[in-house]
């Protein structure tokens, strides 16, 4: 689902076998292009070959790659974290941002430091909010005027369902499960998850997942 002002780009992932078991996977990770009257701010890099989806999508909001002046990073997760070093040569003017439990922990190596975030922090048009659970440094973004939110990796949804991620890349699903309920009790009017697509109601559907949680 798109929006004026917002447009998700989604990256295929395959996971050969071993790795999250014995059989191959195959998941789709979102990033977003959100454009704002200072410029465009790109939350997430998806995974390494991922800049000419990216660029189709600044391009949908009417911007260039020289537009984007931020690049916001909810969290370390190699899928979210793989296309940075590609975005930012084609971004050469935007600052990048990280958690900043997780900024520390995200390789990246052509003088430009991942710069750490605070919570309430103003980004372009968002407000970061930290989240930490999935990973230590993870954050969510708000978009109050439009009451959207980005939620990252706290909770995803998989044909409509909604679904926590695998444990073996949850740091601390106490912690998570807290900081989701945070987020749900802020009552966005959408919410975009990095792992699937929208779902209707999605506080009633977040709140039932942590009911049965």
């Amino acid at each position: 689902m798109g929006h004026p002002d917002i447009e998700p780009v989604v990256a295929q992932v395959q996971i050969p076998p071993g790795v999250l078991g014995p059989s191959p996977m195959a998941f789709e990770v979102r990033s977003f292009v959100m454009a704002g009257p200072g410029g465009v701010v790109l939350v997430d890099t998806c995974i390494p070959g991922s800049t000419e989806l990216i660029g189709r999508a600044v391009a949908r909001v009417g911007a260039e790659w020289r537009d984007v002046t931020d690049i916001v990073l909810t969290h370390r997760h190699f899928d979210h974290t793989g296309g940075l070093a590609e975005t930012a040569e084609l971004a050469i003017g935007a600052t990048i941002w990280a958690g900043a439990e997780d900024a520390r922990e995200i390789p990246f190596e052509n003088g430009r430091a991942v710069r750490p975030l605070a919570d309430g922090q103003e980004v372009g048009p968002l407000r970061v909010l930290r989240t930490p659970g999935h990973t230590p440094g993870h954050v969510s973004l708000l978009k109050e005027e439009s009451s959207l939110l980005l939620i990252g990796d706290l909770v995803g949804s998989v044909d409509g369902a909604l679904s926590f991620g695998p444990a073996a890349f949850m740091a601390d699903p106490a912690l998570n499960h807290r900081s989701l309920q945070r987020m749900v009790d802020l009552e966005p009017e959408r919410i975009l998850f990095s792992h699937g697509g929208e779902v209707p109601y999605p506080g009633d559907a977040i709140r039932q997942l942590l009911d049965r949680s």
